[in-house]
């Protein structure tokens, strides 16, 4: 009998040092990149209205993905979002666009605008998220069109934008995520100036 009280408190001390030295869960958030080089004064006078962002369901969850294979995704439970990632992806979407228009009030989204805008945007992401490799992809879809003072002929497009992680740390595989972001509005901004021209 006291060999079997002996090994239950054994066991029982086990788990409970197994229990206390679980790994802390590691919050994260992706951050606005500054521009490289301000935009034109046509930019400037542009304001877009964002209509709608779609997000694949993979990336409604709490923990960051990482893609192990085109036909494998991991979810790590001790790297978390710090919000659900669409709402910083949108965030962080919209300060870049800001940012590199040299305006505050270059974009709207429709919820929150009462205003014509010039350009309107839909945006899906298709892909976000860090391979085995280190390398951040964003692959969007979006499709744009001008209202009746603007003369844009609507198109759509999709593209992948990717930036490597300086290491292997889970900070900079977000930061590098950030970088893909700010790729993105920097190629939109780009192709808006250019379908304008």
């Amino acid at each position: 009998m006291k060999v079997l009280n002996i090994n239950l408190i054994i066991s029982l001390s086990l788990f409970l040092v197994a229990c206390s030295s679980s790994p802390v869960t590691s919050f994260y958030q992706l951050r606005p990149i500054e521009a490289a080089v301000p935009y034109s004064s046509q930019a400037k006078n542009l304001t877009l209205l964002i209509n709608k962002i779609k997000f694949p369901e993979y990336l409604d969850r709490p923990q960051i993905v990482t893609r192990k294979s085109d036909y494998k995704l991991q979810l790590n439970e001790n790297h978390h979002w710090a919000e659900p990632l669409k709402n910083e992806f949108t965030q962080v979407f919209i300060e870049d666009i800001n940012t590199r228009m040299g305006s505050k009030q270059s974009v709207m989204l429709l919820k929150q605008s009462n205003r014509i805008a010039d350009i309107s945007v839909n945006i899906e992401v298709l892909q976000l998220d860090v391979n085995t490799d280190n390398l951040a992809v964003l692959t969007v879809k979006w499709s744009y069109w001008g209202n009746t003072k603007v003369l844009l002929n609507p198109k759509t497009e999709i593209k992948s934008f990717e930036f490597k992680s300086k290491n292997n740390t889970q900070e900079s595989k977000v930061e590098a995520q950030s970088q893909t972001i700010a790729a993105f509005s920097e190629y939109l901004i780009d192709s808006l100036l250019a379908a304008l021209n």
